[in-house]
């Protein structure tokens, strides 16, 4: 094995082991960074996805059906950068993975977050970034 495939091992093994990290926290971890950084917090962040056309997405996640899911180009473009660069030192990522975690982890997270169709009461924290 080479240095570059042992560089490629490495950051591989790193990226699984944020991974776990996220699905060992839960969904109360994925909301309670979008409540700290994103302006208005979690709920505020599925507005401006049922706002550029992903509703449907949204409403799967809130409701007891199959979850859908939204490309990663699709919440990348709603994460103003300060945000996505806040999300990752939280969730200990690397700032590239920040759209991938979300469209992978989030529809649970939401679930989590979510009674009878609707999102429960959220935080809101002042340190959200403008």
């Amino acid at each position: 094995m080479g240095l570059l495939d042992g560089a490629k091992s490495l950051i591989g093994d790193m990226v699984a082991a944020a991974d776990r990290a996220l699905e060992e926290t839960g969904s109360g971890k994925l909301a309670l960074s979008l409540a700290k950084f994103y302006p208005g917090g979690l709920a505020a962040f599925l507005d401006r996805l049922r706002e550029t056309g992903h509703g449907d997405a949204v409403g799967s996640w809130l409701g007891s059906g199959e979850r859908q899911t939204v490309p990663e180009a699709a919440i990348a473009a709603c994460l103003p950068a300060g945000v996505t660069e806040r999300l990752a030192y939280d969730l200990s990522v690397p700032q590239a993975r920040v759209p991938t975690v979300l469209a992978e982890f989030l529809p649970a997270a939401v679930a989590g977050q979510s009674e009878n169709g609707t999102l429960k009461p959220q935080p809101n924290f002042s340190t959200q970034v403008r």
